[in-house]
């Protein structure tokens, strides 16, 4: 992964994002060298992502509140790579996707005026897509 791919979020039901929020890039890599002109990304980069929080409703909560994102690297989409002057670095591989963790910052509420679990959480994963800067070219 490196910086300027774009995230794509998705919510796990009963959840519902509203808007669902437009792909998003990446701001920063770290990693130190660079992959078609773009920094590699350590997983820091993405578990430090920072986004705005984005509006969801529920069915038992259907007036609006928002949620903050934290993105999570799982093992398999981590490697170490190698480089003989800056030595080993742990790099994301591989567009996931990654688990999200969704956390209530304002509740959602119901006509009954009861709202949603302030600080509660919802799963949800996250695509990453890397705009390629060369053609790909079959045999």
């Amino acid at each position: 992964m490196r910086q300027g791919d774009t995230v794509t979020l998705t919510v796990t039901p009963p959840a519902v994002l509203t808007p669902p929020p437009p792909p998003a890039p990446l701001s920063s890599g770290t990693a130190g060298f660079r992959i078609e002109g773009h920094v590699a990304c350590v997983p820091d980069d993405i578990e430090s992502w920072v986004t705005p929080p984005v509006g969801y409703t529920t069915p038992a909560f259907p007036g609006p509140g928002t949620l903050d994102v934290r993105l999570e690297v799982p093992g398999t989409n981590r490697a170490t790579y190698a480089r003989a002057s800056q030595g080993e670095k742990e790099v994301v591989v591989d567009g996931g996707p990654f688990d999200v963790v969704f956390t209530v910052a304002t509740p959602a509420s119901n006509s009954s005026g009861a709202t949603d679990t302030p600080g509660g959480t919802y799963q949800g994963k996250a695509t990453l897509t890397c705009p390629r800067v060369r053609p790909v070219k079959a045999g």
